[in-house]
């Protein structure tokens, strides 16, 4: 089981955005309790933290904030969705069979800054 969550968790950018965050804090939690609670049949429960990303849903983003979080990044180049996916599509493979209760934050490294 894999959750898309948000790294806006570690930084929220305001209250504008409470219930967003907060949805994904509660989906970041599940992920911890269904990891203890599934992982005796063998489930693994993990979450994906993806950055600004651009996306359908991210068009209403100006183009500034991609650049101004870009630059943030210590790696400091606009995230595609193929990065968000090759995470999870390792997540979902044997490779990660012992993968449990994380979350992975696939920001270019913002959240460490």
């Amino acid at each position: 089981m894999v959750f898309i969550v948000s790294n806006t968790f570690w930084r929220p950018p305001g209250a504008h955005m409470l219930a967003y965050v907060a949805s994904k804090g509660a989906l970041i939690g599940m992920t911890h309790a269904l990891a203890v609670g599934l992982g005796g049949d063998g489930i693994v429960v993990t979450a994906v933290a993806p950055g600004l990303t651009r996306t359908p849903a991210t068009g209403v983003v100006p183009a500034e904030e991609f650049e101004e979080v870009a630059a943030r990044q210590a790696l400091p180049r606009p995230l595609t969705p193929d990065d968000t996916a090759a995470v999870v599509a390792m997540l979902v493979s044997e490779d990660a069979a012992a993968l449990t209760g994380q979350v992975f934050t696939v920001g270019g490294g913002l959240v460490m800054r």
